[in-house]
């Protein structure tokens, strides 16, 4: 947590922190054990554990909007002017002068404040002539009034949006202001939200120009759900199930755009590339020796993670099926062998609290002979919040760990409270816990489908976790893996209502790849199927588990200015690490893309370009302009088997360079060339060759009356229809990803002819006919 120079910024008030931990000890809401250093811990239960600006940091990653989460002493007249918009998350306890600062600020132009729960700042501020607190037992949700984004049939009638008990705040809007939801209580029976008593409670959601309120904790239940510090069972089902926390965080993210935040989407740092979300599989392999998904990956280039059980602890496989599994998953880099880490054994189970889970990995990676970067799950046993501080302690015993999947369905024992009622059946069963999730629809109970860093938050301390976390679905069928992609928040399609930058993460046991107990007789090597191709069609990057982390990683520590209205991007690499496949989405207008005296030429969709690899501690200028220029130029998205990591146009030197990742043969398709010339292509220190472009028209254009004069001129100029491309073919190593430097210079016109003449000799004769 600290300023480090972005647009955005989410304010984390030590003081409104350190009341609620005096309120949770004053009404017993705390929760103390012994901790896995062997120390005393007292955790914060309930909406004193304030975890919405962890919320409100997950809002903006996964809207691609670089931020900072600062410290209210930290908030200093200058480092405030910097930004363009503040999120202020449940902060009842600003200090005054954070106050004053805050209305000096937003009196600049083209300020922005987002205030969700409770608060202290004057009603004035907010578009408010009155705010104060309001108690209340059961949850509360928004009902979209009929001139709101959200109202009419299109819409559910109601979305709970704040936990049961978390305070809320009741409020009376200004005249001018916007009032877009009301507020409602809903007590008695949850089944639904038809069957639920809704009280009304005054407004809930209010604009004006430069604010936006929302009176409920909405951020305080994102937080807590996300982490199971909230069970949220009792309503998850309501409305949209698989995904009804991503219903909560687009609803949220139109609230920034109705403000006037809009221009925030126009120059972005994408965390993955030009894709418009991610698939990652991981595989949890028990005890057998079916590799046939396996097998369709490796063949097909797919990536996954294989999360396999460590015999010595795990009674599910044998040393010899584990080695086979370590073996085949070893072979090729797009492949992660990761552990599958128990959460069953044991009463309570031993891998899941103190430092049980840090010895599980530990001796893991022992027997099984390869460095764990990443971990999923095995059963559903959790302890809330032990198993929280048995991560914190795994995280800072083992630093080559990026993170675990955990947070999804829960045997939970939390707090502590053993139930004999409640209990789950066969060989995980017979253990007494406090609740079990619902898992007939979906077993991702958040609900949202991002990484995420778990919160420790004591009476002492409040500190996300260094590693990543996310939820997952396991063996879904068709419709299942559609309705999670689809991601749809509305009751009809058609209209706008899917969150950007989903991160969907599926779990099929190898297991079942040709069970014939499961569809239809065809096991579930269709559905994987499925998921992939879906994927690749909704232009998804298919990515491990360690692959998604890192990435995640990388992203969140580059820093990102924003100068000049967009025209020109500086990204610094603070870490000790080097940093590649960055990609900047630009969409304001723009001819060029220049670094110094270099062009910068691989521009996807006219939008998104690849940042150059940053070494350590490194940082790098773009500056757009409104010129064009005459230069090959890749427009070809990376993919599964080639990635462009750099491309850029020495207009001096008149060399074009390109530096790929590549695995297997890959074409690549290098356009903004010339048809009558003819290039020299070099690949890292092989031997260049001569190259003539390649011209080709689709049936539609060679039937169409619409000649080639007609199009706008230059070697860049998009005829539909036709293509004019260097027609490359990049080969890299048969199982892993190597890096290949591509040059690229266009012959001088004197040696174009005596070029070309050597390049019609060398094709072979036709000797067929084609009919």
């Amino acid at each position: 947590m600290r300023p480090r120079g972005h647009d955005v910024a989410v304010l984390f008030s030590r003081a409104s922190r350190e009341a609620y931990a005096a309120l949770a000890a004053a009404r017993g809401q705390t929760y103390a054990f012994t901790d896995a250093w062997g120390r005393p811990r007292t955790w914060l239960k309930g909406e004193y554990a304030y975890l919405a600006p962890a919320a409100a940091s997950v809002l903006l990653a996964r809207c691609n909007l670089k931020h900072d989460v600062v410290e209210e002493a930290d908030l200093t007249d200058d480092r405030l002017g910097s930004h363009r918009a503040l999120l202020v998350p449940s902060a009842a306890h600003l200090d005054d002068r954070t106050i004053e600062r805050v209305e000096r600020w937003l009196r600049g132009p083209e300020r922005r404040l987002i205030v969700t729960g409770k608060t202290n700042l004057p009603p004035r501020l907010l578009g408010l002539t009155a705010c104060g607190p309001l108690p209340v037992e059961g949850y509360t949700g928004w009902r979209w009034r009929p001139d709101s984004p959200f109202g009419g049939p299109t819409w559910e009638p109601l979305y709970v949006s704040g936990y049961a008990g978390h305070a809320a705040q009741r409020v009376a809007p200004a005249p001018g202001s916007r009032v877009l939801a009301d507020l409602v209580e809903l007590t008695g029976d949850l089944t639904s939200a038809a069957t639920a008593t809704a009280a009304p409670l005054g407004p809930a959601i209010v604009l004006t120009d430069r604010t936006a309120y929302v009176a409920n904790q909405v951020l305080e239940l994102v937080g807590g759900m996300l982490q199971a510090h909230l069970n949220v069972e009792a309503v998850r089902h309501w409305a949209n199930p698989t995904h009804w926390g991503d219903t909560l965080l687009f609803f949220l993210r139109r609230l920034l755009l109705e403000t006037g935040l809009e221009p925030l989407w126009r120059t972005r740092l994408r965390s993955f590339g030009a894709h418009d979300g991610v698939l990652s599989f991981r595989h949890d392999v028990h005890g057998m020796r079916d590799f046939t998904f396996l097998d369709y990956q490796v063949q097909n280039l797919i990536p996954a993670s294989y999360d396999i059980e460590d015999p010595a602890f795990s009674t599910n496989i044998s040393d010899a099926m584990a080695a086979d599994w370590v073996a085949r998953t070893s072979r090729h880099d797009f492949i992660e062998p990761a552990l599958h880490n128990d959460s069953s054994i044991g009463d309570p189970p031993t891998a899941i609290h103190g430092r049980g889970l840090h010895e599980h990995v530990r001796n893991a990676t022992k027997n099984l002979g390869f460095p764990v970067y990443t971990c999923g799950r095995h059963a559903g046993g959790h302890m809330h919040p032990e198993t929280i501080d048995a991560m914190d302690y795994l995280y800072a015993h083992d630093e080559r760990v990026l993170g675990t999947c955990t947070f999804c369905y829960y045997h939970m024992i939390e707090y502590g409270v053993r139930n004999p009622a409640v209990m789950v059946g066969g060989q995980i069963g017979g253990k007494p816990l406090t609740y079990v999730t619902d898992v007939r629809r979906t077993i991702a109970t958040p609900g949202i489908w991002f990484p995420f860093h778990p919160v420790v938050t004591t009476d002492a301390e409040w500190r996300p976790l260094r590693g990543w976390d996310r939820t997952h679905e396991f063996d879904a069928a068709y419709e299942l893996v559609e309705t999670i992609f689809g991601g749809h928040s509305a009751r009809v399609p058609g209209v706008d209502d899917h969150l950007e930058n989903g991160v969907y993460s599926f779990q099929y046991h190898p297991e079942l790849a040709r069970d014939p107990s499961v569809n239809e007789g065809k096991g579930t090597l269709d559905y994987l199927r499925h998921a992939i191709n879906l994927a690749e069609r909704s232009n998804f990057w298919i990515a491990t588990q360690r692959d998604l982390y890192q990435r995640m990683a990388d992203y969140e520590a580059l820093v990102f200015e924003v100068r000049d209205h967009g025209r020109e991007v500086t990204v610094r690499n603070p870490t000790a690490r080097r940093i590649t496949a960055m990609v900047i989405e630009q969409r304001r207008p723009f001819g060029s893309v220049w670094e110094g005296t270099d062009e910068l030429t691989h521009v996807v969709r006219g939008a998104f370009v690849t940042v150059p690899p940053l070494a350590p501690h490194a940082a790098v200028t773009l500056r757009f302009r409104a010129e064009g220029a005459e230069a090959p130029l890749v427009r070809q998205p990376s993919n599964k088997g080639l990635v462009v990591l750099d491309a850029r146009h020495d207009h001096r030197g008149g060399e074009t360079r390109l530096v790929v990742r590549v695995c297997r043969a890959q074409p690549l398709c290098v356009e903004g060339v010339d048809p009558e010339g003819v290039y020299r292509v070099r690949v890292d220190g092989e031997a260049p060759r001569l190259v003539a472009p390649r011209v080709t028209r689709t049936i539609q254009a060679l039937l169409s009356k619409r000649a080639e004069s007609d199009a706008v001129p230059g070697l860049r100029a998009q005829i539909p229809g036709t293509l004019r491309f260097l027609d490359l073919l990049i080969v890299g190593d048969e199982d892993r990803f190597v890096e290949r430097t591509i040059r690229i210079s266009r012959l001088v016109a004197a040696e174009v002819d005596q070029a070309r003449a050597a390049l019609r000799a060398a094709v072979p004769a036709r000797t067929g006919r084609v009919t």
